[in-house]
């Protein structure tokens, strides 16, 4: 529970970082750690608008590949890790998103999700993941802010429980906004039309099933890998051509844990992973927006 506690501690101050569009999107995310093991996953995705009513309230589908690859280098790891250096993970979500009156706004998302090692060459229940949010947004225009509340679920933050969503967003002139809240909170000064750059903390990480049996301490275990994340760092995003976005991250993590735990939820074995460095660079295609409440950052 410290380490939870303090998790939250480090990113309070951001909200989900819900896109207003929906978009095709890449990303390559890069942490090295050279004490116990080099993470790199690459993300592909769509989300797809399917329903657009009115200009109240939208409908899209979305789908997702993972690939996560762990390349250990700790000696001292007591068992062999050839079987958890590789995670695929296949997700498909649905999100509503609806206007209210004076001035509300409401996201619903629901997420199915085979994250695993697939050891066995086949997947069962435990290589599952269900994953869903309810978030609620009030903007104030005449004050260029907004509140945002809710709860999440995402077991690609590490955790095996929801987590609360609470954000204050504020644009101050034209060149800075801010945002600060849990997951994520981040500054922006925009350069000019198609440039910004950004300071930020967010939380990240990961979960996949390990569905065959490994041998830890000379014992076989079955259970679960889960990585959680606070980054931080600078971000620059440059917009082409209308509909595209490039963008580069680079900073350092400020807490770092990776654990195999059972499927009781319980510490099997604890990485002891140290902070580090974090990249990541990625491109996106915009569709189309949804139909949400507009945020001033």
């Amino acid at each position: 529970m410290k380490k939870i506690a303090f998790v939250f501690m480090l990113t309070w101050g951001g909200a989900i970082y819900a896109q207003e569009a929906n978009t095709i999107y890449f990303n390559s995310e890069f942490l090295p750690n050279t004490e116990v093991s080099d993470v790199s996953r690459t993300t592909l995705g769509i989300d797809i608008p399917v329903i657009k009513s009115n200009d109240k309230e939208s409908f899209s589908v979305g789908a997702s590949y993972q690939s996560t690859n762990l390349n250990y280098v700790d000696i001292d790891v007591p068992f062999e890790t050839y079987q958890i250096e590789g995670f695929h993970t296949f997700a498909l979500k649905l999100e509503y998103n609806r206007l209210l009156a004076n001035n509300w706004g409401i996201t619903l998302m629901a997420q199915s999700q085979i994250s695993s090692n697939f050891d066995e060459m086949d997947y069962g229940e435990k290589d599952l993941f269900f994953n869903g949010a309810v978030i609620l947004d009030k903007l104030n225009e005449d004050n260029m802010s907004m509140w945002s509340f809710g709860v999440i679920n995402d077991a690609q933050y590490g955790f095996y429980f929801p987590i609360p969503t609470v954000s204050y967003t504020k644009r101050i002139n034209d060149s800075w906004a801010y945002k600060l809240g849990v997951p994520d909170s981040r500054v922006k000064w925009t350069w000019n039309q198609n440039s910004n750059f950004e300071a930020f903390a967010a939380l990240d990480g990961f979960s996949g099933n390990i569905n065959d049996e490994i041998d830890i301490y000379k014992e076989d275990y079955m259970g679960t890998l889960r990585q959680t994340t606070v980054v931080s760092g600078l971000e620059y995003n440059f917009n082409f051509w209308r509909n595209f976005q490039l963008y580069a991250k680079g900073g350092y993590t400020l807490y770092n844990n990776m654990e195999v735990q059972d499927y009781d939820n319980e510490e099997i074995y604890d990485f002891n992973m140290a902070n580090g460095w974090y990249f990541n660079v990625g491109m996106s295609y915009k569709l189309g927006k949804k139909v949400k409440l507009k945020s001033p950052y």
